[in-house]
């Protein structure tokens, strides 16, 4: 039922509601100037967060990534020695070189072991990730704090 000036009377709206136009300040209710602020303030931290924790990632399989091509590298430069003082040599030249062209991984926080058994020769390159300046700053827990690759060749004639 309409009251003669066009506004809704008290038995059109349901029970328990207010009325629109009425109360202290009725036109509070109906802005939605700021509601896009309070959506976004809301949503930015976590936005960000995710970004950074995608660039985390990217930036730590990234130089899973490097170690473990660093390794293939030096176990296939080893391939060129006699001696196992030879091929220790030349894994550690070959790893100095790999890594010193990484852009993201500190060749400082690299090192190198290699072992012999048999035929088969082997290469583990480690990089201390704990001490890296770009994942210390990471908001989210990375996977390894050590990353650590193996390469294994097949020394030929043996």
């Amino acid at each position: 039922m309409r009251r003669i000036d066009g506004r809704p009377s008290a038995t059109d709206a349901p029970y328990g509601s207010p009325r629109p136009g009425t109360g202290p300040a009725p036109h509070l209710l109906a802005d939605e100037a700021g509601a896009v602020l309070v959506e976004v303030a809301l949503s930015f931290p976590i936005l960000i967060i995710l970004l950074l924790g995608i660039l985390s990632y990217g930036s730590w399989l990234m130089a899973a990534h490097t170690v473990q091509q660093a390794a293939n590298e030096a176990a296939r430069a080893a391939l060129g020695g006699i001696s196992s003082s030879e091929r220790q040599s030349l894994a550690d030249e070959s790893l100095r070189h790999s890594i010193g062209s990484a852009t993201f991984i500190d060749p400082a926080l690299v090192s190198i072991s290699s072992s012999q058994s048999g035929a088969f020769y082997s290469v583990a390159v480690s990089y201390d990730a704990t001490r890296s300046r770009i994942f210390s700053i990471s908001p989210v827990p990375l996977p390894a704090t050590v990353i650590r690759r193996t390469a294994v060749v097949k020394l030929g004639g043996a």
